[in-house]
């Protein structure tokens, strides 16, 4: 049953069929045919799936982002990074990754963070000399960030299958995340400096304050943000609908960046993202049930077994896995067929469950960067107006940093468990 079903999946993927329908159409097929359980479940397993107190944190998320895009956001604070560190060489490109690490503190989807961040700096990097493909590449990995860095909808997601502490989860992120920024900044700042690409002009201290002053109720959100949830104040889908409240105030009476009326196309575009994630949470929920129902996991786990017993290799080996999983399948999805499979297994060798979880996110998320999904490098070469292949030459370097951060994570686990362990023991 479960061989049909994934042979389903695969066929309807390559036919252009959603991925959420593919994944429960695919699996409704083979439970109807199979008759080993009633079809009934399926309409069950569909309400189930999406039935959870932590997915009610997506669509606030969802919106607040949209809200604070819609507000200026974005704006001000590529204003501010650009008055901070628009002076080194390769300047925009390096404010480029500031502006996405501070913007993946808020919205959590990196297709957000990189449409709104991508949108106003990747035709400004090219007519500062970087080439498109590099231009796209750059945002690609900056804006992927967004579900690294809390708050993120996958680490949501994830959390919500699995019964994961998710502010745990959120504060392993923070680490990791600021090692990729920083990796991706490096990166950049290398091919700046190969390219003969000069910073801006050096801003004073006065303009610095002004863009500060300017920025300041924006990096005050994800502070409210995530102080809330690890102060224990509210849930994270409690700090959602927080987020929503302080980006409607800010972005119409502060920044004044929209009106009442531009209100129904903020919340039409929210409750698009919003509902795309969740049928793919509920298309895949079926899909998962029948993971389980033919074990899976087990086999899984005996496969490994019989190659290696120690816990490292075994993390390497998951990663492998997950690399050729993620770039095939979108991130969320991926996601949620993996995690019932893998959970398991790292049960089993006694691997850290917030460490594994961290992995995993950062794993599906870059694998998605590259083709034949490759969701966030499509939206970036979209708006560089260059094709894939110009990309292809600048993406496996970028790639290659945020994978050295990974083995950190596998081998020096205190770099994805020390907050955890230090804010909730």
């Amino acid at each position: 049953m479960f061989g049909l079903s994934f042979g389903l999946f695969v066929l309807f993927l390559f036919l252009g069929v959603p991925i959420a329908f593919s994944m429960g159409l695919g699996s409704a097929i083979a439970l109807f045919i199979s008759g080993a359980v009633d079809p009934v479940l399926v309409g069950h397993k569909l309400f189930t799936g999406v039935d959870s107190f932590s997915l009610m944190a997506i669509p606030f998320f969802m919106l607040s982002g949209e809200l604070m895009e819609q507000g200026g956001l974005s704006k001000r604070l590529v204003n501010l990074s650009s008055a901070l560190i628009g002076h080194i060489t390769g300047g925009l490109g390096l404010v480029d990754v500031l502006t996405s690490v501070i913007f993946a503190g808020i919205s959590g989807s990196a297709a957000a963070d990189t449409a709104a961040v991508g949108s106003m700096m990747i035709p400004g990097m090219k007519k500062k000399g970087y080439p498109g493909g590099l231009a796209a590449v750059i945002q690609a990995c900056a804006g992927s960030l967004g579900p690294i860095i809390p708050p993120s909808m996958t680490m949501i997601i994830y959390c919500s299958l699995t019964n994961t502490s998710i502010a745990a989860l959120f504060m392993a992120g923070v680490i990791p995340g600021l090692l990729i920024g920083l990796s991706v900044a490096l990166l950049t700042f290398f091919y700046a400096k190969k390219l003969g690409i000069r910073g801006e002009k050096r801003s004073t201290l006065r303009e610095i304050l002004a863009a500060l002053r300017e920025a300041l109720w924006a990096i005050i959100m994800p502070l409210i943000i995530i102080g809330g949830i690890v102060g224990g104040f509210f849930t994270p889908t409690e700090a959602g609908a927080i987020a929503v409240v302080y980006a409607f105030f800010i972005g119409m009476f502060v920044y004044k960046e929209f009106t009442l009326k531009d209100l129904p196309r903020i919340l039409q575009k929210s409750a698009g993202m919003t509902a795309m994630s969740l049928l793919i949470v509920a298309g895949a929920a079926i899909f998962s049930f029948l993971v389980a129902y033919a074990k899976v996991p087990q086999a899984v786990i005996g496969f490994l077994t019989s190659i290696t017993g120690n816990k490292y290799m075994i993390m390497i080996l998951l990663v492998l896995f997950l690399l050729v999983v993620g770039m095939f399948i979108e991130t969320i999805a991926a996601t949620i067929i993996v995690a019932p499979i893998l959970l398991p297994v790292i049960a089993q060798y006694g691997i850290d469950p917030i460490q594994f979880a961290l992995v995993m996110v950062i794993t599906l998320v870059y694998a998605g960067v590259t083709p034949p999904v490759g969701g966030v490098l499509f939206i970036t070469i979209g708006i560089a107006e260059v094709k894939l292949k110009d990309t292809l030459r600048y993406l496996m370097p970028y790639l290659s940093a945020v994978f050295i951060v990974v083995l950190l994570c596998i081998f020096v686990t205190p770099v994805s468990t020390f907050l955890p362990n230090l804010l909730f023991g």
